[in-house]
């Protein structure tokens, strides 16, 4: 039904019941609804990527343009800037148009950037950027556990802290600066007091990390959950904390290590109603600059959640986890993460205030 009737019109056909007035009022609703949806894109979209061209993120990107183009029939531009992470991208994002025609893909790890230098602006400046969804990934916020050898004179994260205050500067952690797994393991031992008590030695890999911790140089290490949980498994290490705020593991399946990471206090079991406050998400977003109408920001983060619901075993489920997808697609709301970042800025600056 058609709800373009001259005035006065409606009043007339109602009373000769062409129709109702609910379904007179619900029709006008519908169009109205429909006269005011914003078309996005309009006309191809311009997506900058600082991942590494070929990377898993970067990956990620291009199943996200083309999921743009199946959903709304535009063509969709990557542009690659790999320098300090799109650092030159980000400041053309912050001078573009904000019509919602240019994107961009970060991580937390970004606001790092920006505080070391790299960055000429804050991802978290708000008066710069805005988050509008977050950025789909074929994996939820997975948890990181640290490591120490098996032999190590605590077996908790409380025997852990109690130790280097009475042992200060005997124990040594590694990390890699700037990565999520460094920003997770400094904001928990930063907030806890434990840094002042411990030496940092960088590396520039899990697998340097990993070997110095076998091979009893250092005391601490961070990596992901799943690969921890082989060295749990095999007996060479054992685990203090495992940096996550829930005990959800459904992304691994049936995989026999989710008991060896259910053995492991989280954040939460450990500081309770304040594990928030060391929790740092590893979840990067689709950013656009600060300007751009909150209706044009709902339109992309409509678009892009979509994928969230992508059944198992459609051809573009089958495609993006053949890249590297592990379970499903996951997707989080611009202004909680917003939230989240506001919280996180000042504990990264403190972080890049580090002396290694």
């Amino acid at each position: 039904m058609s709800t373009f009737i001259l005035p006065g019109a409606a009043d007339r056909l109602i009373a000769q019941g062409v129709f109702s007035a609910e379904e007179y009022a619900k029709a006008e609703e519908k169009d109205s609804n429909v006269a005011s949806e914003i078309k996005w894109p309009n006309g191809e979209l311009t997506f900058y990527s600082g991942y590494e061209v070929g990377s898993l993120m970067d990956s990620n990107q291009h199943i996200i343009a083309d999921w743009i183009s199946k959903e709304t029939g535009m063509p969709v531009k990557i542009v690659n800037g790999e320098t300090a992470g799109g650092a030159e991208l980000a400041a053309k994002l912050a001078d573009a148009n904000s019509d919602g025609q240019t994107i961009m893909a970060i991580g937390v790890q970004n606001i790092h950037s920006y505080y070391n230098g790299f960055w000429k602006v804050n991802p978290a400046d708000f008066s710069k950027f805005k988050i509008v969804a977050g950025n789909i990934q074929p994996n939820p916020d997975c948890g990181n556990m640290i490591l120490t050898q098996t032999d190590a004179p605590f077996n908790t994260w409380e025997e852990f802290v109690k130790y280097v205050e009475e042992h200060p500067v005997e124990i040594t952690a590694v990390s890699m600066p700037g990565k999520v797994m460094d920003l997770k393991m400094k904001a928990l031992f930063n907030g806890t007091g434990v840094s002042k008590n411990i030496r940092w030695v960088p590396v520039a890999s899990n697998a340097e990390a990993t070997t110095a911790l076998l091979n009893g140089t250092i005391n601490c290490v961070m990596l992901d959950e799943l690969t921890a949980s082989h060295y749990l498994e095999d007996g060479t290490c054992k685990a203090l904390i495992n940096c996550r705020m829930d005990n959800d593991y459904s992304m691994y399946g049936n995989d026999p290590a989710i008991e060896k990471m259910k053995a492991v206090p989280t954040l939460l079991d450990v500081f309770g109603a304040d594990a928030e406050k060391y929790m740092v998400p590893n979840r990067s977003v689709i950013i656009v600059p600060a300007g751009t109408p909150d209706d044009i920001c709902d339109a992309i983060a409509k678009v892009i959640n979509r994928i969230d619901e992508e059944p198992i075993g459609s051809e573009f489920y089958d495609k993006s986890h053949f890249i590297g997808g592990t379970s499903k697609y996951y997707s989080w709301p611009g202004d909680k993460i917003m939230a989240e970042w506001s919280r996180l800025d000042p504990i990264i600056k403190e972080i890049c205030g580090m002396m290694l």
